[in-house]
């Protein structure tokens, strides 16, 4: 994780910055458990990151990298889990 403590991958931390009552960020979250139902062949230890990939497949420009995605606004950026990442960032990078 960005954090260097939380466990996970990158989409992990994505995931948290995701819009969670976002009606397309749910309904991927379900599309993603019935293609998986149907025999997609996605992990289930992949499921946020399959989540966060058919969420951003759904966006205005489908499939953002993840850099340009956070610089177009489609996540949440006040959140307790962004600022936490920023002071860390800051902490780590300019205070330093």
């Amino acid at each position: 994780m960005p954090d260097n403590s939380s466990p996970g991958a990158l989409e992990e931390f994505l995931s948290l910055l995701a819009p969670s009552e976002d009606p397309s960020w749910i309904y991927a979250n379900e599309a993603v458990v019935e293609a998986r139902r149907r025999g997609a062949r996605c992990r289930e230890g992949d499921h946020r990151k399959t989540v966060l990939h058919t969420w951003l497949a759904w966006q205005e420009e489908p499939g953002l990298p993840f850099g340009t995605a956070l610089r177009t606004g489609i996540f949440v950026r006040d959140s307790p889990e962004a600022r936490r990442f920023v002071a860390w960032f800051h902490r780590l990078f300019v205070e330093a």
